[in-house]
């Protein structure tokens, strides 16, 4: 599963499941984050995130 994180001042960055954990536990409070609890950490930080389906990927066929 692959998402897209805009950090709202014009950079965008395509993700993993496992990164975009990594990526809210940077700004959540605990070690272990579950996929729902990074989501809303980077959202609560003011970023904007999308899943993408396997045909929206950055330079998918």
């Amino acid at each position: 599963m692959k998402f897209l994180v805009d950090t709202n001042d014009g950079f965008h960055e395509q993700v993993n499941e496992k990164e975009l954990i990594h990526w809210g536990s940077s700004f959540g409070v605990g070690v272990e984050m579950t996929l729902d609890e990074a989501i809303t950490s980077l959202e609560d930080f003011g970023y904007t995130v999308e899943k993408l389906e396997d045909k929206e990927e950055i330079g998918g066929n």
